[in-house]
């Protein structure tokens, strides 16, 4: 099996696990402070990565350029933008939903890909998309029906959300690309340059808005790490993955993620969902797996 399928495959685990605990924090410090835990506390696992990988591939730090630190910064900034937006949205839906409305992300790479990048689809790749659109509607509250249904809070959020994380793994792949080195050692300092951008940024906002969360923060140390940990382990599978293959297919196997996050939202949050929304989730299951034949 190829390394990038075992990368997006423990992504995909990382990330279920990790936004359970984010749901978890979100509950006891603020949705900044939330967002702000998958950085910080990654921040010194990350250089190790980083060292371990220049060691293990006996290389030198790559040359960067502005158009590096343009996309890094473009891909972390979106990425703090998504956060923030699935956190609220937690306070909107369940753990599930949420996470299914945001999986927009998907098709939404196919499509921004193939407009920015010239990465067309063919007629069944926009059947795919349908797919998923429709299942967006389905997971939409009962009381909205039909295409009204797209313009509600939730679907705004989740759509917000799926677009944001689409920019973020389009401009990730293209930042590791400018590094024209081994796609380990450039995916690994892509990581690397982006979350010390995202910590930085993100660390002065809190500072200056809410300096009491640093503090909720290290109170909250156990579940905080448990964040910063889970977000090492889903981004080096991404970002990785990211440089090996292209994105469209590597998010489209990494909707395993569904699977996890039905578990742990049935199991550990003892949430219950209605028919309607099993639906919909089917449907964008199925959009989702259209695409990986695709591919």
């Amino acid at each position: 099996m190829s390394t990038w399928i075992w990368l997006t495959l423990m992504a995909a685990v990382a990330q279920a696990f990790r936004t359970a605990c984010q749901k978890t924090l979100s509950e006891r410090v603020s949705v900044w402070g939330t967002t702000f835990s998958r950085y910080v506390f990654s921040l010194p696992l990350v250089w190790v990565y980083l060292y371990l990988q220049l060691h293990w591939q006996d290389s030198e730090l790559p040359e960067i350029s502005s158009t590096f630190l343009l996309y890094s910064l473009g891909a972390g900034l979106a990425q703090i933008a998504a956060t923030v937006v699935i956190v609220k949205l937690f306070h909107l839906r369940n753990f599930a939903i949420g996470v299914i409305y945001s999986k927009s992300e998907t098709v939404l790479v196919a499509v921004l890909g193939a407009i920015i990048f010239s990465q067309m689809l063919s007629w069944a790749g926009w059947i795919s998309v349908l797919l998923g659109t429709v299942g967006l509607i389905f997971l939409n509250p009962p009381g909205q029906q039909g295409w009204r249904s797209l313009f509600s809070v939730s679907a705004a959020f989740g759509l917000g959300a799926g677009f944001l994380l689409a920019l973020t793994t389009l401009w990730v792949r293209q930042a590791s690309l400018s590094l024209d080195d081994d796609p380990l050692v450039a995916s690994a300092y892509t990581l690397t340059v982006t979350v010390l951008m995202q910590t930085v940024l993100l660390g002065g906002f809190i500072w200056l808005k809410e300096p009491q969360t640093l503090g909720n923060l290290i109170q909250q140390w156990k579940l905080s790490g448990a964040v910063g940990l889970l977000s090492l382990l889903g981004s080096i599978g991404w970002f990785t993955a990211f440089s090996l293959q292209n994105p469209a297919l590597v998010k489209t196997l990494g909707q395993v993620e569904f699977f996890f996050t039905l578990i742990i939202s049935s199991r550990l949050f003892r949430e219950k969902h209605s028919p309607r929304e099993y639906y919909g989730m089917a449907l964008i299951l199925s959009s989702v797996i259209l695409l990986l034949w695709l591919a």
